[in-house]
Formats: C-alpha cells, sequence, structure tokens
C-alpha cells in the first residue's frame, strides 16, 4: 500500500512512533526516524535494515527550526522527496494547573506545539510542489485531551489543541497542493506515558470500566489508523480529527 513511499516519523525511535513506522515499513515504505534519542533511533534503523527495509534516521531535536531543516535536507539528498510526514513527537506530564510551572508550560508547548510549527515549516516547499501525479499526506498525531481537557494536563491539552488548529490551517492551503492533512487522536494507549498517567492498578480498572469496548488502545491501533491516512485508500478524507479512543469519550 505505500510501496517505496517516504516517510518521514518524527519522535519515531520509541513508543507510538516506532510502531508507525513498522507499519509502513511492512508496507513497504521507506521511513526516515528523526528523534533526540541517537542510540535508540540507529538501533532501530539496523533493525530495519536488517529485514530488507531501506530506512534512515536523523538526530533531530524538534524545538530547533535549524535540526529539523538539516533533517529535512538530509531526507531530500538521500530520498529525494517526502511522501509522508508524520508529527508525532511529543511529551506529557499529569500535573495540577496548579503545580505547573512557567518553566513546565513552556516546555511541553516548545515541543509539541512548536515542534509541530517548526516541523510543518521545514518541509512546506516540498510539499507545496507536489500535484496530481505526486500526492502526499500529513497526518498529526494530536490526543483526545485537546476535546475533553483530561490526560496530561492543561499544559498538554493546549498543546494539542493548538495541533487541531495548526492542522485544519494547513490542510486548507495544502488542499490544492494534492496533499491530504488530517489528525489521529489517541486517547488510553499503552505506552511509557500511560505507565505514568495510571501507574496503579486501582487507577487502570477504573479508567477501562470507562471504554465501551473493554480494552486500553494499543500502538498498533494508533499504527493502522495512520497507515491508512497515509495510504491511497484516504484520498477523499481531509482536515479530519479521528478520535481513537473505544468509545470512550463518545
Amino acid at each position: 500500500m505505500l510501496q517505496d513511499k517516504v516517510a518521514v516519523v518524527t519522535g519515531a525511535a520509541r513508543g507510538i512512533g516506532k510502531c508507525i513506522v513498522a507499519e509502513f515499513a511492512a508496507l513497504g515504505a521507506k521511513p526516515v526516524i528523526l528523534d533526540f534519542d541517537e542510540e535508540a533511533g540507529l538501533a532501530f534503523v539496523k533493525e530495519l535494515q536488517a529485514s530488507g527495509t531501506d530506512a534512515f534516521f536523523f538526530k533531530t531535536d524538534v524545538t530547533s527550526f535549524t535540526d529539523l531543516q538539516n533533517a529535512r535536507n538530509a531526507v531530500i539528498k538521500k530520498f529525494g522527496a517526502v511522501d509522508i510526514l508524520v508529527i508525532n513527537a511529543g511529551i506529557s506530564r499529569k500535573l495540577a494547573i496548579g503545580d505547573i510551572s512557567v518553566e513546565e508550560w513552556n516546555k511541553v508547548i516548545n515541543i509539541n506545539l512548536n515542534g509541530s510549527f517548526y516541523t510543518i515549516k521545514a518541509f512546506w516547499d516540498d510539499f507545496l510542489a507536489k500535484d496530481g501525479e505526486h500526492p502526499a499526506k500529513i497526518i498529526f498525531i494530536s490526543s483526545g485531551s485537546a476535546i475533553t481537557g483530561t490526560g496530561g494536563g492543561c499544559h498538554y491539552a493546549a498543546s494539542k489543541a493548538g495541533q487541531h488548529g495548526l492542522m485544519r490551517a494547513v490542510a486548507r492551503e495544502l488542499g490544492p497542493h494534492h496533499v491530504n492533512v488530517n489528525a489521529v487522536a489517541p486517547r488510553v494507549i499503552m505506552t511509557d506515558i500511560f505507565d505514568h498517567l495510571y501507574p496503579t492498578k486501582e487507577s487502570r480498572n477504573d479508567l477501562l470500566q470507562k471504554i465501551p469496548i473493554g480494552r486500553f488502545g494499543l500502538p498498533e491501533d494508533v499504527a493502522k489508523l495512520t497507515a491508512f491516512l497515509a495510504g491511497p485508500g484516504s484520498d477523499y478524507v481531509h482536515g479530519q480529527i479521528i478520535l481513537l479512543d473505544g468509545g470512550r469519550t463518545y
């Protein structure tokens, strides 16, 4: 489905981003891992290459526009184009408003929201150049917290709500250039962040009662939906925020 598509994924050395890259690789893509964790990123690329995938890693701090420009240049030098961009890098800490310092607020906004804009900005001209023969996809990995205000604290919810506004603005501008732009908004996905937010058996049991389908989400659930949005089957899906929550929210 994604044969030979060049797919750039930020924050892809571990967690949901890593699972997205693995799904893309299984579908024939050439994945590019952008992450600050060089050791984990290089190890993952080595693993992918051993299985025959043409993968590439570039150490990138998404709070640095210069880093992202350099990453973009490296991708174009290696592959000549970018077909899919997944904006996944982000952090979360569950804190009450009174416990969030100005420094903590700025850190989360800088990584989650500013990093999203810097990523779009760095690759912008490549997507403006798309045409009917070379369409492209941009997918934001946001969060249901943007809708509910719950989960990782108000700084996290605000950063993800900002992503939704950014996504829809980008969708308006890039739609005429044959680029589909959408967001996946997961809730209750079992990652390291989940372990931090719900550390006890009691907290998890209480949460499970709120999910109609009766299970927590997996990184693979996010990866499969992202792969659909990256593929040709979603060509008429545009500017949408897709909740991925097992029915918990609505």
